[in-house]
């Protein structure tokens, strides 16, 4: 086959040529078909020098009106395939800016996982509690310690086998603290759990529920600090059990009357090395985050308004 060219369309080939071994150059390789592609990085590059330089500009992506425009250049701006460009140009932002930035940006986060939490008090599913929840969001369960602490492991076998190799015990989640490498043990069960049984002489009784999941994770405590050696040589990763913590979640203090959060405080209350610790609790601290961040000058007070529990 033969084709002829004229000057212009000789040029125009050169250019499209020059720009697909300068693609190649960046993704390694030119797919088949049609692609479409963005120049994310040179156009994010070019949109900061335009607000470092034009103070009005930058005004005017502040308006409020203009709030529809700042979401989508943010998206565009996360969706390039290099980020080096994007942390270059924070590096350069003071800090004070990149400090509204971040908490405003902690904030959202914080406000989507109290939605999720709020609008599923009825869901009796723990498997949507420990997964969509707790695993997606692992800082959540961090929240209930006082010191550095991260997932180790979740469903993690904490031993319990016979010699027939049935019995074992999964814990739902395994939590380490991040210095002395001690591990805590988390029991999730849902908010529609019953806490209180009936009344008992002036007070009350506990559901079956509660107790057995406080018995549960103390058989999870008990088996692991047994066999924690024959554990820890089969383990990947490195841990200490040092008189572990064992926390429950269950339930919510608000379906409680009076004498009933009475009678189950003096109950947790008296319990050693183990917590009880309601959804509502839970959802209350991640609302304490936010109105601590909401105090933080630059972020805006209506992004905390209270959510109905």
């Amino acid at each position: 086959m033969e084709f002829q060219f004229n000057t212009s369309e000789t040029y125009e080939l050169y250019q499209g040529l020059k720009r697909l071994y300068a693609l190649y150059d960046d993704i390694g390789e030119i797919p088949y078909g049609s692609a479409t592609y963005t120049r994310v990085d040179s156009s994010f590059r070019q949109f900061l020098s335009i607000i470092q330089n034009n103070p009005s500009a930058a005004r005017m992506i502040g308006n409020e009106e203009n709030y529809e425009l700042v979401k989508t250049l943010l998206r565009l701006i996360t969706q390039t395939s290099s980020l080096d460009s994007l942390k270059r140009s924070l590096a350069e932002l003071q800090d004070d800016n990149l400090q509204h930035l971040t908490t405003s940006l902690n904030v959202e986060k914080l406000r989507r996982v109290a939605i999720l939490m709020s609008e599923n008090l009825n869901n009796d599913s723990e498997e949507f509690w420990q997964t969509t929840v707790f695993q997606e969001n692992q800082w959540i369960l961090a929240q209930i310690f006082s010191c550095p602490c991260t997932i180790f492991d979740d469903k993690a076998y904490v031993g319990g086998k016979g010699i027939n190799d049935r019995g074992g015990n999964l814990c739902d989640f395994i939590y380490q603290n991040s210095l002395s490498q001690n591990v805590a043990l988390i029991e999730i069960k849902t908010p529609c759990t019953k806490i209180v049984g009936g009344p008992y002489r002036g007070t009350f009784s506990f559901s079956p529920e509660l107790s057995g999941a406080v018995n549960q994770v103390l058989n999870y405590r008990d088996k692991l600090t047994k066999e924690y050696y024959a554990l820890c040589h089969q383990s990947s990763k490195p841990f200490e059990v040092m008189s572990p913590k064992c926390v429950v979640i269950i339930g919510k203090i608000s379906s409680m009357t009076t004498g009933e959060v009475s009678a189950f405080e003096n109950f947790r209350n008296s319990l050693s090395n183990i917590s009880i610790l309601t959804f509502d609790e839970l959802y209350q601290r991640i609302m304490d985050l936010i109105a601590v961040l909401s105090n933080t000058p630059g972020v805006e007070k209506d992004s905390v308004e209270a959510l109905p529990f």
